[in-house]
């Protein structure tokens, strides 16, 4: 851990060895320079890990990435069913039945019972019936089926019997029962939204390779945008005495201690940017980075030349779907284990992953709580929690703390971000003090940090390549005031001042999103 302490200018400061020579010489310096922030954890844990993509981002600020989900894909009933392909079989199926096979098609319950069905069509979300012939079947009651035939158009039919419209942008398809004596088709398994899945296929000896059908499931590819970040401070005559130095692994870089000040804000912001940004590309329909042609915000004369381009921050990046409510003050293990096995689901492995949990001061309360019968002693609890880092464990500090649960490590980060009473205001009661707690305090953060081929889910990305880096960019502009050199004769202008700036252009990657999530309090 560098060491940071004060000093005054002049003693033993020079060009050579200030910040911002060393910061042009070598760009990686930056990397030391930010650790020092701790309490901006996400900033802080993406940079001790060395999570950085190794994407190159030079002539655009825009850039993309695909994640392959499961390799099949399921085909939904519109609940029109019919024996010939033409005449609809409603619930009314099965009138007269016994009450032993109530709630069973008559029709479809015997081996070799031949039966048609119609599939949405492709429309948002939908991929459309995703069946061949020779294709086997699973219904939701375990009932199996053989497709006889490609699919084919549906025609216009109103509804009836209890079913839905079908159009021609729909399609259906022929079955043949497989063991329908021990496993009938139910008249759920045709429902309005019923899923019918491929479990494989079963030809005839010496079938024709025409019948062989070809179905893809591609990833799905995800856009994201870099936010070009500034800031800049002035520092007069009364300022320029007092310096800071900062040392590591033996070497000592020194800069003005004004500047600290516009650091700390500068790098609370950049951790505000990338939990809340949000993209300002409009052009939804564009799939491919470069390719977008709207931008809300900063249109002036330039047009789309000169607009503003931000990209979204983690918080827009994880997926609606995987975001739940928790009652303020009543969180449990179960709710907590509950919801880690939902994100499980669509993580890489269903255990060995690697979850940090960001949250306030109320989570943490109310995760101790609900935690502590299972997590007495924790791994970590008082020395600090670790991470696989790209050389290896890192330690990360008192702020983190790991647990295991499900099979799976569990960091839990103190996120100060959502403590912030000057960015939040909705609360939810008061403590036992009277004071307010507020709700974004209490909100979790589950981040999936596991890596699959050595790629890490969760990763910073900078604009730059080869011996370009923006990811964080420090510059002076001297007027009477030259920070180096007070004898110089040349200036950028006529202040009393000089100015030192602070730029970044960078981006945070969500590789697979559906494998993180929200636990608010409501």
């Amino acid at each position: 851990m560098a060491k940071v302490y004060t000093g005054t200018f002049g003693s033993g400061t020079s060009p050579e060895n200030s910040l911002n020579t060393a910061l042009l010489q070598y760009p990686e310096i930056a990397r030391t320079l930010i650790q020092q922030y701790p309490r901006y954890s996400a900033t802080f844990l993406l940079e001790k890990t060395g999570r950085f993509a190794k994407e190159k981002v030079l002539g655009d600020n825009s850039f993309e990435w695909k994640v392959m989900g499961r390799y099949n894909t399921p085909s939904y009933s519109n609940g029109w069913l019919s024996t010939d392909g033409v005449t609809f079989v409603g619930s009314t199926a099965n009138s007269g039945a016994s009450a032993a096979t109530a709630g069973n098609y008559d029709e479809m319950d015997a081996d070799g019972d031949v039966f048609y069905m119609s599939f949405d069509g492709q429309t948002t979300g939908r991929t459309g019936s995703f069946l061949n012939k020779y294709d086997m079947v699973r219904f939701q009651s375990g009932a199996t089926a053989l497709v006889l035939e490609d699919p084919v158009s549906d025609v216009t039919r109103a509804a009836a019997n209890g079913g839905t419209a079908t159009t021609t942008a729909d399609s259906v398809v022929k079955f043949e029962m497989i063991d329908g004596t021990a496993n009938p088709l139910l008249t759920s398994d045709a429902a309005d939204e019923a899923i019918i899945a491929s479990i494989g296929s079963a030809f005839p000896n010496g079938s024709s390779g025409d019948d062989v059908g070809e179905n893809y499931v591609y990833p799905s590819t995800y856009v994201n945008y870099l936010t070009t970040m500034r800031k800049k401070t002035s520092v007069t005559g009364k300022d320029i005495t007092d310096v800071t130095w900062i040392e590591n692994n033996g070497h000592r870089l020194w800069y003005f201690t004004k500047e600290q000040m516009m650091m700390d804000e500068y790098m609370y912001q950049q951790e505000l940017q990338r939990w809340y940004g949000r993209t300002s590309i409009t052009d939804t329909t564009v799939q491919r980075p470069g390719a977008y042609t709207s931008s809300a915000l900063g249109l002036g004369s330039g047009g789309q030349q000169n607009s503003i381009v931000t990209g979204d921050g983690l918080l827009a990046q994880i997926d609606s779907s995987n975001q739940a409510t928790y009652s303020m003050g009543a969180l449990t293990e179960d709710i907590i284990t509950e919801f880690l096995a939902k994100l499980s689901l669509n993580a890489t492995n269903a255990e060995g992953n690697e979850y940090v949990v960001m949250t306030g001061t109320e989570g943490r309360l109310a995760f101790h709580r609900a935690m502590k019968d299972l997590l007495i002693a924790p791994s970590g609890s008082f020395t600090g929690g670790s991470m696989s880092g790209v050389n290896g464990n890192v330690e990360l500090g008192a702020n983190f703390t790991s647990y295991t649960a499900l099979g799976n490590k569990l960091t839990m980060a103190y996120c100060p971000v959502f403590d912030d009473p000057n960015l939040h205001s909705a609360s939810g009661g008061t403590n036992g003090f009277g004071d307010v707690r507020l709700k974004e305090s209490a909100k979790m953060v589950f981040l999936d940090f596991g890596k699959t081929s050595g790629v890490s889910n969760i990763e910073l990305i900078t604009k730059g390549a080869e011996n370009v880096n923006r990811s964080f960019i420090k510059k002076y502009v001297a007027g009477m005031i030259n920070p180096y050199d007070q004898k110089s004769m040349m200036a950028a202008n006529a202040d009393d001042k000089f100015e030192a700036h602070l730029l970044s252009e960078s981006g945070i990657i969500v590789r697979n999103p559906l494998s993180c999530g929200i636990l608010s309090a409501s």
